[in-house]
């Protein structure tokens, strides 16, 4: 099976998406290897969330602690040796300009965004990658420092608002999976 475009939209949380401020270690050092991972946990809708499932992606998700849908961590390797699926995904804003870290700054926990991804096949028979491709900041929410240096870094206390149809997207040399 070739290589599957997935476009999802949903509310970000953690969006740690640039290269200055990527997940360099993941869980017990698992992404040392490949110079650390961007990442991004999207909450998703059931609609959204059925669009991942048929694309046949692995990601599973959990529950959102809010009621607000699945949420499910998508990432890309930093460092893979090929630049083709490795470094920073693309960030944009709304209007497809280029997010700039220094200027536009961090990507706060509720902003709306719409993300493309790689599903591929595996060298293994019936394993599937999921890649993150791209990040479109639809709605961007602050990111709001916590005021105690001990404290965790949180963000807007406030849920953002319900998430509306995804339009379809350009196709591009891949499958595009939209309902």
């Amino acid at each position: 099976m070739p290589t599957r475009k997935v476009t999802l939209k949903g509310i970000s949380e953690w969006a740690k998406v640039f290269e200055d401020n990527r997940d360099l270690r993941g869980f017990e050092g698992a992404w040392v290897d490949t110079d650390g991972r961007c990442t991004i946990n999207v909450i998703l809708d059931d609609k959204e969330m059925a669009k991942l499932v048929a694309s046949k992606s692995m990601k599973k998700g959990k529950p959102d602690q809010e009621g607000r849908g699945t949420t499910v961590k998508f990432d890309r390797k930093f460092d893979t040796g090929k630049d083709w699926d490795s470094g920073a995904p693309v960030v944009t804003k709304a209007d497809g300009t280029r997010w700039d870290y220094d200027e536009d700054g961090v990507i706060g926990n509720g902003s709306i965004v719409e993300v493309k991804l790689s599903v591929y096949d595996t060298s293994r028979k019936d394993i599937f990658g999921t890649r993150l491709d791209r990040v479109k900041v639809l709605e961007h929410m602050e990111y709001i420092a916590p005021d105690d240096e001990d404290e965790p870094n949180v963000v807007q206390p406030h849920s953002p608002p319900p998430l509306t149809a995804v339009t379809a997207g350009s196709k591009e040399n891949a499958e595009e999976i939209l309902f």
